[in-house]
């Protein structure tokens, strides 16, 4: 019996040994496949004047990952009468490079920003810069299809009051196709 029951013993032992095994490595498969997929989520990257990463918006999950412990909206409470604001829309576009948006024209105090992809692009920007050309910074959409948007006034790449022109560009390969959008403007 002494030795009937060592054996029982060891094999339970074994079993628990290769059932934590089994699971460890269930667990890890699992943790890389999510950074896997994660790499091709649709997602919003801001980015500063630098190129440095502000913050990334996970549009599957609508979380937000920034440095900032907190991030605060720098949207203002502000009366505005509809017809103050003003809508610039633009049609059709396909570029590989760039193409500005109303050949760089400046809009003051921008807001709502949205267009529709007609194809799937890698990633698609749009930068932002001030008068005299100069860059603020950029908004990047990976993975994304159909309609993508923010509201300007929700990140740190304008400030109001203030004029802006704006640039969309490829940041991936291929080409960027774009169906329409709007850019409200004048808040």
């Amino acid at each position: 019996m002494g030795v009937m029951k060592k054996i029982h013993h060891i094999i339970i032992t074994l079993a628990a040994i290769l059932l934590f095994v089994f699971e460890s490595n269930s667990v890890n498969a699992q943790v890389n496949d999510q950074g896997i997929n994660q790499d091709k989520a649709p997602r919003v990257e801001i980015y500063d004047e630098n190129n440095n990463l502000i913050k990334t918006i996970n549009l599957e999950e609508k979380s937000i990952e920034t440095d900032e412990p907190k991030t605060k909206s720098i949207i203002t409470e502000q009366t505005v009468t509809a017809q103050s604001i003003k809508t610039y829309s633009f049609g059709n576009t396909t570029f590989s490079n760039y193409v500005w948006i109303n050949g760089g024209y400046y809009f003051y105090n921008p807001g709502i920003f949205e267009f529709e992809l007609i194809n799937r692009p890698e990633a698609v920007a749009v930068e932002v810069y001030k008068p005299g050309q100069v860059y603020t910074g950029k908004v990047v959409w990976r993975n994304v299809t159909n309609w993508a948007s923010l509201d300007w006034r929700d990140t740190t790449l304008v400030k109001h009051p203030g004029s802006y022109a704006f640039r969309f560009k490829n940041d991936g390969s291929g080409t960027v196709q774009i169906k329409h959008g709007n850019l409200k403007y004048n808040y």
